[in-house]
């Protein structure tokens, strides 16, 4: 019977990591079993008989930070960028890059894909490419229409997703704030609005922004919320919003009034999603952005570096 020996270690991973043998043949060879060789090779790593070195392309550079950031919030996935400035826009075009890389690597055939509005999905419909994918559909997720002359760009980032994909745009003809409940409920119940917003608790994927309470948040330039509205939405403890929802620093719904009139997809529904995609990013949005991780609405977070590092100081 051969010893497992250090002579045997070192030829067992000579053979695998540089003649390249299966482990079935290098147990032909030496003459042990298959299993030996596999106990070998695991000895040999934890011995420091082999060293396994990854040297990271540009592209996966932040893989460690990635996968920091996947186990200490229970992210299925985290894609870290590296803005080419420190500006809120060098942040967000960076952000809106990699959300359309990762949607045009993430739809297939068939898939239903959900898109709030804001300035971060609006870098992310400029940046898409063609990728003809058959019976996609594409879903507005939140109401849009506007209360000022700044522009949502919701009907433009449904139609851009919608043409790379070669897919079906549903447009969602709402507002995401009315006056009163009984409002809502009478748009609700119209059957185009009904059947946009039954697409959109359907899709398989969503991405969406994820909004801080501060003047620079998209609900604000738009028009949806007040500076009135937005003192009373800190008192009342929230911290940030996802598609016109609010929710405070654990993830729990904050603004029980302004849900009643609020037309959008329920946070709830963001976590039976088998993507849940939060693009977001810069430090005046940690708060909401730890409150989206902690309410589980996001499975995957896109966010720049100086973001990530500073969540998992968190």
């Amino acid at each position: 019977m051969i010893n497992d020996d250090s002579r045997l270690l070192t030829k067992a991973a000579t053979l695998y990591y540089k003649a390249h043998l299966t482990q079935a043949e290098i147990a032909r060879r030496l003459g042990i079993s298959r299993q030996l060789v596999g106990r070998l090779l695991k000895r040999a790593r934890e011995q420091g008989v082999v060293e396994i070195r990854i040297r990271p392309s540009p592209s996966s550079f932040f893989t460690d930070l990635e996968h920091s950031l996947e186990t200490a919030w229970g992210l299925r996935e985290a894609l870290v960028v590296a803005p080419t400035g420190e500006s809120d826009e060098s942040i967000k075009e960076a952000l809106g890059q990699a959300a359309a890389a990762f949607l045009a690597q993430r739809v297939s055939t068939g898939v239903v894909v959900g898109l709030s509005w804001g300035s971060t999905l609006y870098q992310c419909a400029q940046h898409m490419a063609p990728t003809p994918t058959p019976a996609v559909r594409v879903v507005q997720i939140n109401g849009s229409l506007n209360r000022t002359t700044h522009p949502t760009h919701a009907e433009y980032i449904i139609h851009r997703v919608s043409a790379a994909f070669g897919a079906e745009p549903n447009l969602l003809p709402a507002p995401l704030i009315v006056d009163r409940p009984d409002i809502k409920a009478s748009l609700v119940s119209d059957s185009l609005i009904s059947a946009v917003l039954d697409l959109g608790r359907r899709a398989t994927i969503c991405v969406f922004g994820i909004g801080s309470l501060s003047g620079r948040s998209s609900l604000y330039t738009t028009g949806h919320i007040t500076e009135d509205l937005l003192r009373t939405l800190e008192a009342s403890g929230s911290v940030g919003d996802i598609c016109g929802r609010f929710y405070d620093h654990d993830g729990k719904p904050s603004a029980p009034d302004l849900e009643e009139r609020t037309i959008a997809i329920e946070l709830s529904d963001l976590r039976s999603k088998g993507l849940s995609v939060g693009v977001a990013g810069g430090r005046h949005k940690l708060d909401a952005i730890r409150g989206a991780l902690r309410g589980r609405y996001c499975t995957v977070l896109i966010t720049d570096k100086e973001t990530a590092e500073a969540l998992l100081r968190s």
